[in-house]
């Protein structure tokens, strides 16, 4: 039985066959639940072998140099969506930019995707994987600048897993950080898990950035999250990944 798609069958061809979807996950505040944003996450809703999560078919886009491609299908998607919600809409919409977007001057198509939409630069925010190495996210710095002065949010996601020097934090225009679900899956049994939450939370406290933490599936794990200070949260336990018109249907009846 297949698991991913076949080797003829690409991103391209997806889109140009409109069998990509995008679902959306809710970002909330952990003191009171509003819905303040939500994280764009993508689907290859594939002819034979059904739904598809990105790990079945984000290596072989980025092995056939297709991770821009997608990007800019995600990103104009993204922006249509929570510009057509209106204002019953979350303020932001996080879209993930991979680290071949990053090494490339992605100015254009998120400017791009914002004028043809209509949608306010202040409601987008870019999600930068502190997987990709020094170098990308430095190379970035210059398109980051230009984009965060026309209102545009960014956020370094992951935070935690990658090798990163924190200088490049101290450098980058990054209004936020997100805390790894990996350790916060681990925070009520591993004290060094616990610990290293607590780090990043004081630690972007300390920069005045805002902290998501990611990966949250127990009232137990969101209690502790606000007790250390925590101010935005997203997992299981608050809402999955949402189709357009269950998040049209959770926002119409908070």
């Amino acid at each position: 039985m297949l698991t991913s798609p076949p080797a003829d069958h690409t991103i391209a061809q997806a889109i140009a066959h409109d069998e990509l979807r995008l679902f959306y996950q809710p970002i909330v505040r952990a003191t009171d639940g509003a819905v303040v944003a939500v994280e764009a996450l993508v689907r290859w809703q594939h002819p034979t072998l059904g739904l598809l999560t990105p790990d079945r078919f984000l290596h072989k886009a980025d092995r056939d140099g297709q991770l821009p491609l997608l990007d800019r299908w995600v990103l104009h998607r993204a922006c249509q969506d929570l510009a057509d919600l209106g204002p019953a809409a979350p303020d932001h919409v996080n879209v993930n930019l991979s680290a071949p977007t990053l090494a490339t001057d992605f100015t254009e198509p998120v400017t791009t995707a914002l004028e043809r939409t209509g949608l306010a630069a202040h409601r987008l925010r870019l999600e930068l994987s502190e997987c990709a190495d020094l170098n990308t996210l430095t190379h970035a710095e210059k398109h980051l600048k230009g984009l965060v002065e026309r209102g545009v949010g960014v956020a370094l996601d992951d935070m935690g897993t990658g090798s990163t020097d924190l200088r490049c934090l101290s450098r980058l225009a990054v209004h936020g950080i997100k805390i790894d679900k990996e350790f916060v899956s681990g925070m009520l049994t591993n004290p060094r898990d616990h610990a290293i939450v607590k780090l990043l939370t004081e630690m972007a406290h300390g920069l005045r950035l805002h902290v998501t933490a990611e990966g949250v599936e127990t009232a137990e794990q969101l209690a502790a999250l606000t007790r250390l200070g925590v101010c935005y949260v997203q997992g299981y336990h608050l809402a999955p990944p949402l189709t357009l018109a269950e998040l049209t249907s959770t926002i119409l009846t908070a």
